[in-house]
């Protein structure tokens, strides 16, 4: 009989937030440019010797090329997420294999995310509405010795909102996939293989 997996419900989230401040802050090492609030970082080793909370982070497009926008706010990256593809020029190809479709509600429910980048290797899936606080709980591999804590590489498109947290509870950096968005390559926006919680917010 298979175990059941330790995921839970998003409305059995505390009432206080689900991604509160944490002591340490992990550096960001993006291969692509990285925007803070709207601004281009141009000292990343400044920022992160200077940075003293999480960071909201996304993946954008500026002119042809994607960037790393990241946000000391919530709030004003889902704004910036929902204004960029509100254009339906955007949601198409953005650059090579990353792609957004215009019409997410045909995508399926759950999230796949997966151990390598362009959605390949073990992959793990997890149901609109629920949340993982703690993927070092969720095994992986064919025995089950493994779990998915600091494993995943990239992401499939759903027709939900996903995020991605550094740290256990929704907590740490919090990288924001939109809905109907893949993420093949989580390296290039320095967020490969260090998430340790996972949200597929629902409707």
């Amino acid at each position: 009989m298979p175990q059941r997996l330790p995921k839970e419900k998003l409305s059995e989230a505390p009432a206080e937030g689900l991604w509160p401040a944490t002591g340490r802050v992990r550096p960001l090492s993006p291969q692509v440019p990285l925007f803070l609030n709207g601004d281009v970082v141009e000292d990343l080793e400044r920022l992160n010797a200077e940075m003293t909370e999480p960071l909201h982070v996304t993946c954008l497009v500026n002119g042809d090329s994607l960037v790393l926008a990241a946000f000391t706010d919530r709030q004003a990256m889902l704004s910036e997420v929902r204004r960029t593809y509100a254009d339906s020029a955007q949601m198409a190809v953005l650059s090579g294999e990353h792609y957004c479709v215009s019409h997410p509600e045909a995508l399926p429910d759950y999230v796949r995310v997966w151990e390598d980048a362009n959605e390949s290797g073990d992959y793990l899936d997890l149901d609109a509405g629920y949340y993982y606080p703690d993927l070092s709980k969720v095994h992986r591999g064919f025995l089950h010795t493994q779990n998915w804590n600091d494993i995943i590489s990239s992401l499939s498109a759903c027709r939900y909102d996903v995020a991605l947290f550094e740290d256990t509870g929704l907590t740490g950096h919090e990288f924001f996939a939109p809905k109907g968005c893949n993420t093949p390559d989580l390296s290039a926006l320095g967020f490969n293989d260090i998430t340790s919680s996972l949200i597929n917010f629902g409707g």
